[in-house]
């Protein structure tokens, strides 16, 4: 006996099988949502491996020759690297060793880690690197307190919250505006000369006093354990800190020769919320936590803690990505319950109530169960994940359709109920099955999608997977034990809308439709024609730039960035002071926005500011600033970021010392900008003159704005070369070179625990007006004097080097081993296509730059992901329709009918251009995703129609009427599969919310080119039929055999015999 016959017919039987099976899907869908995590995007990772050396008093340009050069061929040529990037600034290098996706992270670390270890050469007084992996953490919800504190009682709140939301289930806490803190030992020269020391001398005195350490065991009657301790953990321990004993015998102690106390890190950023200082606590998740659980936990723990802070103490909640989560995905939701009702419609309007009763039925049981195979597969509730629930809504019903629509006419041909519903299933499942292999076909490829969109649009065909494992389960299994209750109860006749409707469509099938479709036949050639024609317009709507390509159109920012650069020297106090300027700028903008919109003035656009002086991304430097701004939901008004953007930007003051401000909001999906041009292989002064030329080609482009590059002028450079005369005194480079590091920026000391903090001891010079100012006030002692005449004796440095002086870049970059600097700029949303800019560039600008000063070019950003994406989903789309192709061939035991199957696949397009050119969107990578998908969607409805067409041919009939009479047979199954599909992604199709129009460009594919293509369908493939009959017949006569009749009998014909 067949085991599937078998097993449905023990469900079928069984008093309550398909009930508990049916009920079974159900709860393991609430299992799988109770452990679903819920997030804006699709989780992204990248496999990196990151290397730092932190080089304090080098130049960006030294930590590049120095460190970066000296590491890159060691690392770069790694078993399984894929991409090596450095960025060198002032004192630090930071490097990225990104890797393939298949490698072995932990294997990869390993290997970097060998490498590295063996090198000797790296600079002597570089400190000790630290390699890391990165690993996955998402911000979910920051906290920014703020009031009139000093700095370390701010930090000590800060901490304490830190500590608490730890406890309370936060993966991980990252504050901003939060300095480490330092002891100072400032030692005047005037001193360190009395004494015969230096700043380095008193480093190593204190990195030898200032410690603990085990002295062993005192073994005896009673063991007891030695230590030695001495470690100094605060500015007054340091102090007493003994260097050595005078001729008198007097202890020369560390304050009696410098100044110490404590303060923090100079180099790092402070963080301020208006004229108040300020610390932003951003709590992150991990890859396996959830947004929406652990924003509840930090809403609760501050309403817990608020009551015990101080009152003056200022507490904000913001830049909560659950809100937006939720409010997101219950936009997809609401469009997704309005869909399935439309699909329920439907479903009563052409099918019997009791069988569209069961069919919906399935609805809720197939995608309860998709969730709970979702958490299985590793996946979670998404923007994406929740659209491909909603796309295949209408896959879920065609299944129950095909069953339901095949046992009613088994019981009005005399058959019970429960052979008929056992009957209608089995007759049903090989064809089911290839039409859902037919769909999956063309989503599968999906996965052979590289990169960060390859994992963006991962979920959709997993979801299609799980949607297709669960409907056929249902409609199998569930559905014909339900069947077969229903069906013994006699069947009603039409009455009232239903009637009337299913009438006039019959009359219309049987009269209109029919001399449409006999037209159609006999003029196959001029209706051929008339479909390459559509086609091609279409086709060139596209190549005309009238419906333009834009690869990943972001959904709107609802934070606003502002990097603010004053000029190299600008002291932190002045920094600040013309940041506050900046940000009266903003706040002036949104009073003359709503002012302009005519709104009310208590409406708001920006919901919190904070500004951090000493850094713009990841350098850092007192003439820089960013400012962060969180708007509000881009739902809630009307007035959209970019114009927020521009009015911000015209509002600018001039302030004295201001270099420049770049302003831009901050987006999600894919990384990198629109527009990157790559400029490498020279040294970097070089580089910067060809960039400033690409920057002012740039420009001229419509929609190009903030055209920038990434290699920043920075301070000015003193060069010191040993002379002559230095060298007759016994001086080198090297020496020099270390003496007056020491000078200018002091020694660390050591680095220590205290509590759970780590603090830096430094030696320096005092930051006050008794510092070295020009080189000229440096004083050097001559090497070997102090033994030659009992005492040192000092030169001036400018007496002993020849100093050039030449500008100095505030940071070197590398990719894939050769210096680099990337062209960069924003690109607006209307533009079109910023690959047009690109590649005009290419061929006008950058090969006459490159020639010029010797250069090679290539494109970074969204366009190096969208090669390698366009690639993989080229790959994808072979590999699908080719697997689509072998399962017709076998379905249809011919190798010929297959073609007249997928001919229907081209004209897809014509629904996907029509509806992206109607509405005013851009094709995105996400339209070709939806085409792919489409694909194998259009095949099942000529299918329908060939497999009906087959059936009447084996009947008798000729093949004009099996065609004609097939068409007609046929228009309301693909009507009603249509339908579901469309309708069920309508809604969608008119949301306006702005954070899902990323979304409708795939929407409108599907929905689109399903509508047109179903029309299409009915009159093209009778033609192509009767044309590839013509065919025949004409090479029969050429060989002069005996024509008969071309007909087909399908090994497992899908939805044959389908109403």
């Amino acid at each position: 006996m067949n085991p599937m016959r078998a097993i449905v017919e023990l469900f079928s039987r069984h008093r309550n099988a398909a009930n508990l099976l049916f009920f079974s899907m159900i709860m393991f869908g609430f299992f799988g949502l109770s452990g679903l995590n819920t997030q804006f995007f699709p989780t992204t990772e990248i496999k990196i491996v990151n290397i730092n050396v932190p080089w304090p008093g080098a130049t960006a340009q030294d930590v590049d020759k120095n460190i970066v050069a000296t590491i890159q061929p060691e690392v770069r040529f790694i078993d399984g690297v894929k991409e090596f990037k450095s960025t060198s600034r002032t004192g630090f290098a930071a490097i990225t060793v990104e890797f393939y996706p298949e490698a072995e992270i932990q294997k990869a670390v390993g290997d970097v880690e060998a490498a590295v270890n063996a090198i000797t050469t790296l600079p002597k007084d570089a400190e000790k690197l630290i390699i890391s992996q990165t690993t996955f953490f998402e911000p979910v919800v920051s906290v920014l307190l703020s009031g009139p504190f000093e700095e370390r009682a701010l930090r000590a709140y800060a901490k304490q919250l830190r500590d608490g939301l730890l406890s309370a289930g936060v993966d991980k806490v990252v504050m901003d505006g939060f300095r480490d803190e330092e002891i100072w030992v400032e030692a005047q020269a005037a001193q360190l000369r009395r004494y015969n020391m230096t700043a380095q001398d008193i480093a190593d005195k204190l990195a030898g006093s200032s410690l603990d350490v085990p002295g062993g065991i005192l073994r005896g009657e009673v063991e007891r354990q030695v230590r030695a301790v001495g470690l100094a953990q605060t500015a007054g321990d340091v102090s007493e800190i003994s260097l050595r004993s005078s001729a008198d015998g007097r202890q020369i102690k560390v304050g009696d020769v410098a100044r110490v106390y404590e303060t923090f890190d100079a180099n790092a950023a402070e963080g301020w919320r208006g004229d108040n200082r300020a610390i932003r606590l951003t709590m992150q998740r991990t890859k396996n936590g959830d947004a929406l659980d652990m924003t509840d936990a930090v809403r609760a723990y501050i309403a817990e803690t608020l009551p015990s802070l101080p009152p003056t103490l200022k507490v904000e909640v913001f830049d909560v990505n659950a809100d937006k989560i939720r409010q997101r995905i219950n936009v997809l939701l609401v469009n997704g319950l309005g869909g399935m009702f439309l699909v329920l419609c439907i479903l009563f309007l052409f099918l019997n109530g009791r069988i569209a009763f069961w069919v919906a039925a399935g609805i809720p049981a197939s995608l309860m169960a998709t969730f709970g195979v979702m958490l299985y597969l590793g996946m979670t509730i998404n923007m994406l994940s929740l659209f491909a629930l909603i796309m295949t809504i209408g896959i879920i019903v065609d299944d129950a359709i095909v069953v339901g629509e095949h046992s009613a006419p088994l019981t009005e041909q005399g058959a019970d109920a429960q052979p008929a519903a056992e009957g209608g299933a089995l007759r049903m499942i090989l064809p089911i099955t290839a039409a859902a292999l037919t769909t999956l076909a063309a989503f599968i490829p999906m996965l052979l999608i590289t990169g960060v969109m390859g994992q963006f649009v991962r979920a959709i065909p997993l979801v299609l997977f799980s949607v297709l494992v669960a409907s056929l389960i249902e409609c199998f299994f569930v559905l014909p034990g339900h069947l077969s209750h229903a069906l013994k109860k006699p069947r009603k006749p039409r009455r009232g809308i239903r009637k009337a409707f299913l009438d006039r469509f019959e009359h219309f099938r049987a009269n209109r439709f029919k001399r449409f479709v006999t037209s159609v036949y006999d003029n196959r050639y001029t209706t051929a024609a008339v479909g390459m024609a559509i086609l091609i317009i279409c086709v060139g709507l596209l190549a005309g730039g009238r419906v333009p390509f834009r690869f990943f159109p972001s959904p709107e920012g609802e934070v606003v960035n502002a990097y603010v650069f004053f000029q190299p020297g600008t002291k932190r106090a002045e920094t600040h002071e013309g940041t506050k300027l900046i940000e009266k700028a903003l706040y002036d903008a949104e009073a003359k926005l709503l002012e302009q919109a005519g709104r009310e003035a208590d409406e708001k656009l920006i919901s919190i500011m904070f500004t951090q002086i000493g850094r713009t991304g990841a350098s850092t430097g007192e003439e820089r600033a960013f400012i962060t701004a969180e708007l509000t939901a881009s739902e809630a008004r009307t007035i959209r970021t970019k114009d927020i953007v521009k009015q911000w930007e015209a509002l600018v003051p001039d302030i004295a010392g201001l270099r420049y401000v770049f302003i831009r909001e901050q987006r999600g999906g894919p990384p990198g900008r629109d527009i990157d041009i790559r400029l490498q292989n020279a040294d970097p002064e070089i580089l910067k003159k060809a960039a400033l030329e690409v920057r002012q080609k740039l420009e001229e482009y419509a929609g190009i704005s903030r055209a920038r590059d990434d290699l920043f002028y920075n301070k000015q450079e003193l060069l010191l070369e040993v002379n002559r005369r230095g060298e007759a005194l016994g001086f080198t480079n090297a020496m020099v070179g270390n003496l007056t590091r020491a000078n200018l920026e002091g020694a660390i000391a050591k680095r220590f625990a205290r509590g759970d903090e780590e603090v830096t001891l430094r030696v320096l010079q005092p930051r006050d007006s008794t510092s070295p100012k020009q080189l000229a006030d440096i004083e050097l002692p001559v090497p070997g004097s102090l033994a030659a005449t009992g005492g040192p004796r000092y030169v001036p440095l400018t007496a002993i080097v020849d100093i050039i002086e030449k500008p100095g870049f505030s940071s070197v970059r590398r990719a894939d081993g050769q210096v680099a600097v990337s062209v960069i700029a924003d690109y607006d949303d209307d533009a079109g296509d910023p690959n047009d800019v690109l590649q005009d560039m290419a061929a006008t600008t950058l090969p006459q730059v490159a020639a010029k000063y010797n250069i090679s070019f290539s494109f970074g950003g969204r366009n190096q992901e969208q090669t390698e994406t366009l690639g993989g989903l080229r790959i994808g789309a072979m590999v699908g329709l080719s697997l689509i192709y072998i399962i017709l061939a076998f379905v249809f035991a011919s190798y010929s009918r297959p073609i007249i199957i997928m001919s229907v696949i081209p004209f897809g397009l014509i629904g996907m251009v029509t509806g992206h050119y109607v509405q005013g969107f851009d094709l995105t990578f996400l339209s070709l995703v939806g085409l792919l998908g489409l694909s194998g969607i259009l095949v099942n409805n000529s299918i329908i129609l060939i497999s009906r067409i087959d059936e009447r041919q084996n009947d008798g009939e000729g093949l004009r009427e099996a065609v004609i009479n097939g068409i007609c047979d046929r228009l309301r199954a693909v009507t009603l599969t249509s339908l579901t599909t469309v309708l069920g992604l309508a809604p969608l199709l008119f949301e306006t919310s702005v954070q899902a129009q990323f979304l409708l460009p795939m929407v409108i594919t599907i929905a689109w080119g399903l509508g047109f293509a179903s029309l299409i369908v009915l009159f093209l493939v009778p033609s192509v039929l009767g044309i590839q009959e013509d065919i025949r017949k004409f090479v029969g006569r050429l060989r002069g055999a005996p024509q008969e009749p071309l007909s087909y009998q399908p090994s497992a014909t899908p939805e044959a015999g389908r109403e």
